[in-house]
């Protein structure tokens, strides 16, 4: 399988990037998003879970030790650096299956195996996809009765895209997949009439030193280094105000049912 990703899909998953993002997030935030969206997904023992995106897999070994040795989580991400932090954690658990593959096939890999999901969940993920929409129709066919579709997606308010928007350099596909949330999927799900509930969630992260808040927007896929000095003014004239610079960050957890 080539790799024909472009700049900004290489930069989201790069593992790197993924992990300084979780520790800012986890030192500043005023949320535990991990927590939130585990108290939504409500995963039950002997579960069968696909996980699209899935990153380093934080998500995937706490769900392992949920659904239990009877359970069993299929995990895949086009980042073989993820899998291989993944692997790791992983260790001797074996209800965790790890591949590496794209969103936009994993319908041609399931095809020929015997296997329904109970929950299919994408947190922060299936925008990247060629074509998101149609992954979710495809999956569809390997859920079970009742079995739901969780995704997770960003939205607005969000400080740092509204910041790169007024300074020009929000790239489009970036501004595609932030816009994915309300522009596709809702409307998607409004179109079909789905089964569905809309949680939204919103953190804050306060920066009190320059350094946090620069690794951190370095470590974003729409990070621009002409904007850095508009980002340190714009820092430092808030630091002076209240003490801290804040971002607000936003998302959207869509959970429903297609038959």
């Amino acid at each position: 399988m080539k790799s024909q990703l472009s700049i900004i899909e290489k930069k989201a998953i790069s593992s790197q990037n993924l992990q300084n993002r979780l520790s800012i997030n986890k030192k500043l935030g005023s949320k535990d998003l991990t927590k939130w969206l585990f108290s939504k997904y409500k995963i039950k023992k002997k579960e069968k879970i696909l996980e699209l995106g899935c990153g380093i897999g934080n998500h995937v070994i706490k769900e392992s030790k949920i659904v239990g040795h009877r359970g069993y989580i299929l995990a895949i991400d086009y980042s073989k650096k993820s899998l291989k932090v993944l692997q790791k954690k992983k260790g001797k658990k074996n209800n965790i299956e790890i591949k590496y593959i794209s969103m936009d096939d994993i319908s041609k890999y399931l095809r020929p195996k015997k296997v329904k999901f109970d929950k299919i969940i994408s947190s922060y993920a299936l925008y990247y996809a060629k074509n998101p929409i149609k992954v979710i129709k495809e999956c569809s066919n390997f859920l079970n009765f009742r079995g739901e579709f969780l995704i997770t997606a960003p939205d607005y308010p969000h400080t740092l895209i509204e910041f790169a928007k007024k300074q020009k350099t929000l790239p489009k596909e970036v501004k595609k997949q932030i816009d994915f949330s309300s522009k596709k999927l809702g409307v998607f799900l409004k179109k079909k009439r789905y089964s569905k509930k809309i949680y939204n969630f919103q953190n804050i992260l306060k920066f009190k030193n320059l350094t946090d808040l620069i690794n951190f927007y370095r470590s974003t896929v729409f990070y621009n280094k002409k904007s850095e000095a508009s980002l340190t003014k714009l820092f430092l004239r808030h630091k002076r105000k209240n003490g801290f610079f804040k971002i607000v960050k936003s998302a959207k957890l869509y959970k429903f049912l297609i038959n």
